[in-house]
């Protein structure tokens, strides 16, 4: 059984082609500190606003609780692998898509300007699917899982032609991707999707252990991350 992987912690997120090395953008004094919680930079309001998206994850609803992790709004059926809609941003940017950088250790320019393309690759409405309101800087147990899922899967994956994968790979504008109801018809999905449409980076063979670790570990996010529910 191969690649049994990738989504099932993809609850959130956590993103075809390539581009050679770029400079990121000269920094300002304003740049060289994080999001302040008030405004987008003008030119990156301009993008999260320039489509519509789904209400912000701000409150858990009651079913979603009761759910669990990552099942709570689940779609009718699981949404395939496709084409990022953001690799010309990416590379408008300054990323080099043939060796993606960590989230964290993105310059703090380019950043700010990730950060619409990861609002509407999850579907969120505002910042808030991820940050605390009013305050940018207070870690979050999203922007923590969105920081592992660019670590694990952003940077080390692409898909099968070589591209570049995103969060809208496997999100495509939507919090929640796959359907648990059926176990089987979700193993089946994820064997076809993601093992057979991913590939990694470094060229080697994709399994269910590239995400889910040789003991095959179910809950990613609290045990092979280590962050608690």
């Amino acid at each position: 059984m191969k690649h049994a992987a990738l989504a099932l912690a993809l609850w959130m997120g956590a993103f075809a082609g390539a581009c050679g090395s770029a400079t990121p953008p000269p920094e300002t004094a304003a740049d060289k500190d994080d999001f302040d919680g008030e405004t987008l930079p003008s030119e990156d309001k301009a993008t999260a606003d320039s489509e519509s998206a789904k209400p912000a994850k701000a409150e858990k609803s009651e079913k979603t609780a009761e759910a669990g992790e990552g099942e709570g709004e689940a779609p009718a059926k699981s949404t395939p692998v496709q084409t990022t809609k953001f690799e010309a941003d990416l590379k408008k940017i300054g990323i080099n898509l043939k060796k993606i950088p960590e989230l964290e250790k993105l310059p703090t320019a380019q950043k700010k300007k990730v950060m619409p393309l990861l609002q509407k690759a999850l579907g969120y409405d505002t910042c808030e699917g991820c940050h605390a309101e009013g305050d940018f800087k207070k870690e979050t147990r999203d922007m923590k899982v969105a920081r592992e899922m660019w670590r694990n899967f952003v940077v080390p994956l692409r898909s099968e032609s070589g591209g570049t994968l995103f969060c809208d790979s496997c999100h495509a504008g939507n919090e929640h991707v796959l359907n648990r109801k059926d176990k089987k018809a979700l193993q089946a999905f994820m064997e076809e999707e993601y093992q057979n449409k991913l590939a990694r980076a470094n060229k080697e063979d994709m399994e269910c252990g590239t995400c889910h670790g040789d003991a095959m570990e179910t809950k990613i996010i609290e045990k092979l991350w280590n962050i608690p529910k």
